[in-house]
């Protein structure tokens, strides 16, 4: 089960970055803004905060083992 869920989450951050750079961050696309923010920063952000919080998922379901170091 660790093993598998660890897979999907690897797969999502591949996806979800090989996405937001084929699909949201388009050339010239600054609207909408929030709060006077261009569209493609405050995506870009929204996008590196999800990257980082499933990479330290799948840190934490990673399935193999350590050596124990002696």
């Amino acid at each position: 089960m660790k093993y598998k869920i660890w897979n999907i989450l690897v797969f999502t951050v591949l996806i979800l970055t090989g996405g937001s750079f084929l699909i949201l961050f388009r050339e010239n696309k600054v609207d909408p803004t929030l709060a006077n923010v261009p569209y493609v920063f405050w995506t870009g952000f929204l996008v590196t905060v999800v990257i980082v919080v499933l990479t330290f998922l799948a840190s934490r379901f990673f399935p193999h083992q350590e050596s124990k170091k002696q």
